[in-house]
């Protein structure tokens, strides 16, 4: 008798499944808030926090990642960095290397 094994098979998470709230902020073509704005200083502010930012929502608004993750350390200080200075192809390839870096290191 053959037995057909299914393997399960782990489909890469994308920005949307990792940090939800942040990838609907920051998707691409999508104009970011104008600059001192109510809207833009609240997102810088949380982006300069560790727990509220993109790669603090992916760990459940913790700042604990700062201590055991370098490379999301890492990548937390560059979305606030391109955020400020509104570098959206930047931004783009911070997501990019955060979900490459989630996909490989944290599932």
């Amino acid at each position: 008798m053959n037995k057909l094994i299914f393997e399960e098979v782990k489909k890469p998470l994308i920005l949307n499944d990792i940090s939800p709230r942040w990838a609907a902020r920051l998707e691409t073509g999508q104009q970011l808030p104008t600059v001192l704005s109510v809207t833009w200083l609240r997102w810088y502010f949380e982006l300069k926090r560790a727990s509220r930012c993109v790669v603090g929502e992916a760990h459940g608004y913790s700042s604990s990642y700062m201590y055991y993750c370098r490379e999301c350390d890492k990548i937390g200080w560059k979305f606030m960095l391109y955020f400020t200075l509104r570098s959206y192809a930047k931004l783009d390839e911070t997501k990019h290397i955060f979900v490459k870096h989630w996909n490989n290191d944290h599932i």
